[in-house]
């Protein structure tokens, strides 16, 4: 395999560039039921929520107004792909679960271990944004191969994929070929750093944000380096705030 010389693999995104209102719980949608979450968006204006299986996905802690997605894990710190990350003082665009917006910028960066980079808000958002936790570091890796994820990407829709497996820092990915649930997706260029979670109880939980295309891969939040990077990196931005963490079963 050929690597950039940000030993990123030549493969990365982007090397050049049942239904449910807001408190319900996740659950995986029927088949081929609409990926979108947004009915309308708007970047400088709230936005229209999808009705259907989208409204029980916590999405009011990803940005999306920027194909270079930023994904809350704390009131005040965000993770990206380090190789396609939103520059400083950058607007950083949430809408929360009725779709209101806010907006927050930029003010600092601390690079992660791979292709983690976390970065840090000018100022803390309100409650009804999500932080989302990540999985216990040391958890059973094993457990997760086979199990559904919440795939996103840069057009606002989520897509369900398989765990192909764990290890080295990395988690990969595969499609669900017996269509039970949702779509599936080749990820593409500009896809990069937007977020992928399993379900945990009542609560999404972030387990990657993606570096390379096909069913997609990247940094494992749960791998013990890659957390420790960010836990460093949360600290040194702003230790007022700490990631939260979740046991994976």
């Amino acid at each position: 395999m050929r690597f950039l010389k940000i030993l990123i693999p030549a493969a990365c995104l982007a090397s050049c560039g049942g239904s449910g209102g807001p408190g319900s719980s996740p659950a995986l949608p029927p088949p081929k039921a609409s990926p979108a979450i947004f009915k309308s968006y708007h970047t400088d204006r709230n936005a229209g929520m999808a009705e259907g299986w989208t409204r029980g996905m916590d999405m009011s802690g990803v940005s999306f107004n920027d194909t270079r997605t930023a994904t809350l894990i704390t009131p005040r710190h965000v993770v990206m792909a380090k190789h396609y990350a939103r520059p400083a003082a950058a607007p950083v665009v949430f809408h929360d679960r009725n779709g209101k917006r806010i907006q927050r910028k930029l003010i600092g960066f601390a690079g992660g271990a791979g292709d983690v980079m976390v970065g840090l808000l000018d100022e803390p958002v309100p409650a009804n944004y999500r932080p989302y936790p990540l999985p216990a570091a040391g958890s059973d890796t094993s457990a997760l191969v086979g199990r559904a994820v919440i795939v996103s990407d840069q057009n606002r829709n989520l897509f369900v994929h398989l765990i192909a497996g764990v290890g080295n820092g990395m988690i990969h990915f595969r499609h669900d070929t017996s269509e039970r649930n949702g779509w599936s997706k080749n990820l593409i260029v500009g896809d990069s750093g937007n977020p992928s979670f399993v379900i945990v109880g009542n609560e999404l939980v972030l387990v990657e944000t993606h570096t390379t295309g096909g069913p997609g891969a990247g940094p494992y939040y749960g791998d013990a380096t890659v957390q420790r990077s960010v836990r460093e990196a949360v600290e040194k931005l702003d230790p007022a705030h700490r990631i939260r963490t979740v046991s994976i079963r």
